[in-house]
């Protein structure tokens, strides 16, 4: 009865481990920047350390509109304008190394990370 019961939690583990990855696709959610931070044309934070694959959510904040472009990757950007307060998207970065990014309305005013 032991051996049964040991068996049947083992299997339970690797379904939810299975589920998990299945619903969340295996992406890894590393951080989250804020555009317009505190009434700021500032990224918040504007430096972070992620791995190869993680996800980066990029939220609308404060004297919109806000943009990310990724120097030298235009595949990564997201060049569209985000006007509302909240507004996000996301951007997963597939291979290691340092990205250049900057608000294109706002980069004269040094809105860059």
């Amino acid at each position: 009865m032991k051996e049964f019961i040991y068996w049947t939690n083992r299997c339970v583990v690797i379904l939810l481990l299975v589920i998990s990855c299945v619903f969340l696709g295996g992406q890894a959610y590393a951080a989250e920047i804020t555009m317009g931070s505190g009434g700021n044309l500032i990224f918040e934070p504007n430096e972070i350390t992620i791995s190869a694959g993680d996800t980066v959510t990029f939220t609308n904040g404060e004297l919109p509109p806000h943009n990310m472009v990724v120097k030298d990757h235009p595949e990564l950007s997201h060049s569209d304008l985000a006007f509302m307060g909240g507004e996000s998207f996301e951007v997963t970065f597939p291979e290691s190394g340092d990205y250049e990014f900057q608000c294109n309305p706002h980069a004269g005013a040094g809105m860059k990370g």
